[in-house]
């Protein structure tokens, strides 16, 4: 009975995804068309700060690895030590998000500790399979694209900020041509 509630909210939620996919086409259309325009559009900085094919938001995950090899009872400790490696270069690589910009704000900070609290929870409960190891998966996964691609976001959005202020200033500063 608990597998059956667990498939059709699965599905529920998979369905909810596609529908808000397809409610944000249009928003993606008019934003791709609006920055055309305008080189300090947020989705054009978004993307340059994303790196290379959005890498700096995906590196969250090798970040999160860690709780996928913890999930299994008979890895060994090369596997996690090897593990652990990939997820310090990962958050290493990752962590040049917050350089020089105050990204993490005081939401950011408690739902990042109830998210490593949630993964911490459904990787003891696959370890004691409580759970199908595609929990822990899909936890990873769209925990650390959703994290890394907020984190991302509120970079882009500070950038904005700054190059309007500064466009502003200088603006202000300069004398009235007849």
């Amino acid at each position: 009975m608990i597998d059956i509630l667990l498939e059709i909210i699965t599905f529920g939620i998979f369905a909810l995804c596609l529908f808000a996919v397809l409610l944000l086409i249009p928003v993606w259309v008019k934003s791709l068309t609006e920055s055309d325009r305008d080189p300090n559009h947020i989705y054009n900085i978004f993307w340059e700060e994303a790196g290379y094919r959005g890498d700096k938001i995906t590196s969250v995950l090798g970040g999160l690895l860690l709780f996928i090899a913890f999930s299994y009872p008979d890895a060994d400790i090369e596997v996690l030590i090897l593990c652990a490696v990939f997820s310090v270069v990962c958050g290493l690589y990752h962590s040049s998000v917050y350089r020089g910009y105050a990204v993490i704000t005081g939401k950011m900070k408690v739902a990042g500790m109830a998210a490593l609290c949630m993964l911490t929870a459904v990787s003891f409960l696959v370890r004691s399979q409580a759970l199908s190891s595609f929990y822990i998966i899909f936890c990873v996964i769209s925990i650390g694209v959703v994290w890394g691609a907020y984190a991302v976001y509120r970079r882009a959005y500070l950038i904005r900020l700054e190059r309007v202020v500064w466009r502003a200033k200088n603006q202000a500063k300069s004398p009235l041509v007849s």
